[in-house]
């Protein structure tokens, strides 16, 4: 089974978790500091509003304003919320209430102590019956002294249930965001990991042998480059192949050359259709051949093609070399009775590897006798400005002239 068919294992699947993780706890965070700044700002609203309440009062006892004036106005702010107002002395014994139920009663809660004993304003948040409560008090000062405390207690429930609907609100819009950027962050992933799925198939096509994979990726980031380089290398790859293959053929070609011109001088010489004069000289080219063979077998065991090889040039009479190799072929020529001729010009020299120029002229005459016609002939020829192989035979057709 192909792993890249495991839903986990995809990358587009583990780019769209990553993004969706990291996009969630930015959005857990930016949410939490919303609700918090929204809640800071409701409650310090509310606050101002109470704490100016208070202060107003406060100056109303300091000033002696009719207690019925104090009540009245204390009521009619604070009963908007549901609320309350007292009047405490410093003892903690309320001396007004605007409810007038507890008006005698001593308190000592922690927004009483600070306005009393430190002269400042203060606020607490408190439940009762299930419903957000909070207490605000005032310092009362006569004659520089605190003489008194006003308190006032409110209910904010409905605040709460505003901050509470706020976040819902929020949630629910930052889901939705959630869930639309894990979509984008999946169609993003995919649009990421398809290209590298499919370079990953032509790999693993030509790991399998099949060199010409290439892959069709029109991009202009990474991807895109690194595609056009997979591409070069397939290519490369193939011509390799086709060098390879072409040196092997070439070889093998090369190979039955030699072996021909021995199997034809050994049986010459079997068959005693040699005198004595020539034996020697008929070994001499058997052993010239099998030189030969021996350098052909070495470049196929290395798989080295012959154009890759180091050349060790030197000055060489063209017209000797065409001479030796006419030689070595006679065998294979005279079977088809194909007359060669040598017509070189005896000052053309050449600097040129000697194995490598011999190996080019056996091909070119090799293949005027073998390609040529019987009783035909093969006319080598070359001057300071050309050399030319003639012959009799069918030719090359046109279109393996490229291939040459």
């Amino acid at each position: 089974m192909n792993n890249s068919s495991l839903i986990p294992h995809k990358l587009s699947f583990r780019l769209a978790v990553t993004y969706g993780i990291l996009f969630v706890l930015a959005i857990a965070v930016i949410d939490v500091s919303l609700i918090f700044i929204y809640r800071s700002n409701q409650l310090k609203k509310n606050e101002d509003y109470y704490m100016n309440l208070c202060s107003m009062l406060s100056s109303m006892a300091e000033n002696n304003i009719r207690i019925t004036n104090f009540i009245s106005a204390g009521e009619g702010m604070a009963d908007r919320k549901n609320g309350r107002v007292l009047l405490i002395d410093v003892a903690g014994r309320i001396l007004l209430d605007s409810a007038g139920e507890l008006t005698g009663v001593h308190i000592t809660n922690k927004e009483f102590r600070k306005a009393s004993q430190y002269g400042e304003p203060a606020a607490g948040y408190y439940t009762y019956d299930n419903k957000g409560m909070a207490m605000f008090s005032y310092p009362v000062s006569l004659s520089g002294r605190i003489s008194a405390v006003v308190l006032v207690s409110v209910y904010i429930q409905d605040i709460y249930d505003d901050i509470n609907r706020f976040a819902l609100q929020i949630i629910v819009i930052s889901i939705l965001v959630v869930i639309i950027v894990i979509a984008v962050s999946i169609l993003m992933g995919k649009y990421l990991s398809d290209p590298i799925t499919r370079l990953t198939d032509a790999v693993y096509k030509i790991y399998k042998g099949n060199i010409n994979s290439t892959v069709k990726i029109q991009r202009n980031d990474e991807i895109g480059v690194l595609a056009d380089a997979f591409n070069k290398m397939s290519s490369e790859l193939q011509r390799v192949e086709e060098g390879r293959r072409r040196f092997i053929s070439d070889v093998s070609h090369e190979l039955k050359t030699p072996l021909a011109s021995i199997k034809v001088l050994i049986e010459a010489l079997l068959e005693g259709e040699v005198d004595s004069s020539e034996y020697r000289e008929y070994l001499q080219d058997i052993n010239h051949e099998i030189d030969r063979l021996n350098n052909l077998v070495i470049s196929l065991i290395t798989s080295t093609r012959l154009e890759e090889m180091a050349l060790k040039k030197e000055p060489l009479i063209l017209a000797e070399e065409v001479g030796q190799t006419i030689r070595a072929l006679y065998p294979l020529a005279n079977q088809k009775n194909i007359s060669i001729r040598n017509i070189c010009s005896n000052d053309v020299v050449i600097n040129a590897d000697k194995n490598m120029l011999r190996e080019v002229l056996i091909n070119l005459i090799d293949n005027s006798v073998k390609y040529g016609s019987d009783n035909g002939f093969v006319e080598i020829g070359c001057n300071n400005e050309s050399f030319w192989v003639k012959d009799n035979g069918c030719g090359i057709p046109e279109q393996e002239i490229a291939n040459i």
